[in-house]
């Protein structure tokens, strides 16, 4: 059974900063698999002549295991851990979503060997998938920084 996940600040599982943070809510994490949700708007960093670019698509997979990774952390009561994208193979755009599309993002991990991670990723847009790409990621043991609250 998909564990459904409730997490109110999408901050708080990822080592990211505004506006660099490309996915808005995990949606499902069990096991190997996790999905995120993201609304696309026009000042989003990675929005170039009215489109969601290449670059950012990416980010938002990486970020999507980076999501899974932070909720399984803190589920473990460690810390998030930064990450960084160590390979991209086989990365396909099939079209470029546009602000007010929402991607759902569903990953799921292949192979993890110490800090290594290796994934498949999809990005959905409108019932399509508009991305599909096999990443390597490489946990580091850096924490991450705690977020400064808002005043």
């Amino acid at each position: 059974m998909m564990q459904t996940v409730n997490i109110v600040n999408i901050g708080e599982l990822l080592p990211h900063r505004p506006p660099f943070i490309m996915v808005d809510r995990l949606t499902a994490c069990q096991g190997y698999f996790a999905s995120t949700e993201m609304f696309i708007t026009e000042d989003n960093i990675f929005c170039r002549n009215g489109f969601f670019s290449e670059a950012g698509m990416m980010e938002n997979m990486a970020q999507t295991c980076a999501a899974r990774l932070g909720y399984k952390s803190l589920a473990g009561g460690m810390p998030v851990k930064l990450g960084i994208i160590g390979a991209v193979r086989d990365f396909y755009v099939f079209f470029l979503p546009v602000p007010g599309d929402k991607l759902v993002t569903e990953i799921q991990i292949e192979h993890e060997v110490f800090n290594a991670i290796l994934l498949s990723a999809r990005i959905l847009c409108n019932g399509k998938t508009a991305a599909t790409s096999y990443m390597k990621l490489f946990l580091t043991d850096i924490d991450s920084q705690p977020h400064e609250e808002q005043q």
